[in-house]
């Protein structure tokens, strides 16, 4: 009877721990998923989780020091924790700095599956340089770092999941195929991104270049009445414009009929 009771804790011991790796392999393969796939449309959750996390160890760093209570420490650990995750979120480059800092120290462990102090101080410097690089290179890096540390931790824990953890080629092949697959996926809907931003400026654009076509359109039209309305009283000048010697035209019947008199003998007689 107890060799049977002893059996069945085994089982059942076994069994629990299965689906405990099995949970923890699963929740692996999604959050490299989002990590991988979504990298930087995500770009401040990252940088609110990372912020997040930095102000926990912030504020356990100050209530350690104060010796503060458990309540009192773990009040502002989550102050913190939500302070710093709100500020990364604003200012969300400086928390992908951090981010791509942690990320790709944590890659290189996981690669190296080392974690001496000659180690850890490469793959810090290494993740400093990239956080630099990123800062001033933002979409491009953050997709390609996001991409290789989600593809590589989704399919490290798909290896896992299947058991082929002494296939050299699952190993390698597995989580290179998702490192390209998440590449991909990012470029393609940022180039899309893109595409929408450059057809929304087109539409800006088009559609100030036809106001201000109507507005030429209609100055012009003004231009026109306004022309047309001043020409009648131009040709009024004109048509009764009088010149200088109109004077001399209405003197020249009365020097005619002077001349007349003279001429006629009646009128000679009668002088």
């Amino acid at each position: 009877m107890e060799e049977v009771v002893t059996r069945i804790d085994q089982i059942t011991g076994t069994g629990m721990f299965f689906l405990h790796n099995m949970t923890v392999l699963i929740i692996t393969i999604v959050i490299g998923l989002l990590i991988g796939l979504f990298g930087l449309k995500l770009v401040r959750v990252w940088a609110a989780f990372m912020g997040f996390l930095l102000g926990a160890a912030a504020g356990g760093g100050i209530a350690g020091t104060a010796h503060l209570s458990e309540i009192a420490s773990v009040g502002v650990m989550l102050g913190g924790a939500l302070l710093m995750a709100v500020l990364a979120c604003i200012f969300y480059k400086v928390g992908i700095f951090f981010y791509m800092i942690f990320l790709v120290t944590g890659v290189c462990v996981l690669i190296t599956r080392m974690s001496t102090l000659p180690v850890l101080g490469i793959s810090l410097a290494l993740g400093l340089v990239i956080a630099i690089v990123t800062v001033k290179v933002f979409d491009p890096l953050v997709i390609i770092v996001t991409s290789i540390s989600g593809g590589f931790l989704a399919g490290s824990a798909a290896v896992s999941m299947v058991e082929l953890n002494d296939n050299i080629i699952a190993v390698i092949v597995i989580p290179l195929v998702m490192i390209v697959l998440c590449m991909c996926t990012q470029f393609i809907m940022r180039s899309r991104q893109v595409g929408r931003r450059q057809e929304e400026k087109a539409d800006e654009k088009r559609q100030q270049i036809s106001r201000e076509t109507e507005v030429e359109k209609a100055r012009k039209l003004l231009e026109e009445d306004y022309a047309e309305d001043d020409e009648p009283e131009d040709e009024f000048e004109e048509d009764y414009e009088y010149e200088e010697d109109s004077e001399d035209d209405f003197d020249e019947p009365e020097a005619s009929l002077d001349t007349e008199l003279e001429e006629d003998e009646d009128f000679k007689i009668i002088e």
